[in-house]
């Protein structure tokens, strides 16, 4: 279910992993906007330490990097990634915190990272057990055309036709009990989703008035 309040605290930061390809271009390296590249390295969530992957980038084109003013990009450009809204957003998708949010806003943050990582779980649950159950009733379906397919096979002999029945029948009975566990997991993880959904609600609603 997808809430108003939930939708409008999209703000998208996400952290992207590290790259072995070259992180900056030749044209980047020439440009030399090394509090921009800061900046925006901070804003996604990446460490200040990757600056020596930027550095090397530009070693290989002959450029020189330069560290300080990276580093004064960065330093802004945390604080756009440390915010309360981001905190939210990144837990409820389950990406990783490395401890990167200065002293002075890392509460908020971690707060906000605590209510969406509530949210998330609940949402992945569900999703995860439904998935589960359309998975099972594909499957059933299949079994029962195989099963209606081997009554008019005459390539098998009975024998092997009424084995293979077998089988199938045995599966279709896991089928029934594993489709029972999946509809017992929706009802539970939608149980858990109201209440973190209100709270994210509730969340959200508060953090925008003290703005």
């Amino acid at each position: 279910m997808t809430l108003k309040l939930l939708a409008l605290a999209g703000i998208g930061f996400i952290s992207v992993g590290m790259s072995g390809c070259a992180t900056m271009s030749r044209d980047e390296c020439r440009q030399g906007d090394w509090a921009s590249v800061g900046q925006r390295d901070g804003a996604t969530g990446y460490p200040p330490s990757r600056i020596e992957q930027h550095a090397e980038a530009c070693s290989n084109h002959g450029i020189a990097h330069n560290a300080a003013a990276y580093r004064a990009g960065w330093d802004r450009g945390i604080l756009q990634y440390c915010t309360p809204e981001n905190g939210f957003e990144t837990g409820r998708r389950n990406e990783s915190y490395h401890g990167l949010c200065p002293a002075q806003v890392v509460g908020p943050f971690l707060e906000g990272r605590q209510v969406g990582e509530r949210l998330g779980g609940a949402e992945r649950r569900l999703s995860s057990a439904e998935d589960r159950l359309r998975n099972l009733g594909n499957e059933r379906n299949r079994l029962r055309d195989r099963l209606e397919a081997l009554r008019s096979n005459r390539n098998l002999s009975e024998d092997a036709r009424r084995n293979e029945a077998a089988r199938i029948r045995e599966r279709l009975s896991t089928i029934r009990f594993d489709s029972d566990q999946a509809m017992f997991d929706i009802e539970r993880a939608r149980y858990d989703l109201l209440p973190a959904q209100d709270a994210a609600n509730a969340y959200l609603s508060r953090i925008r008035r003290t703005r």
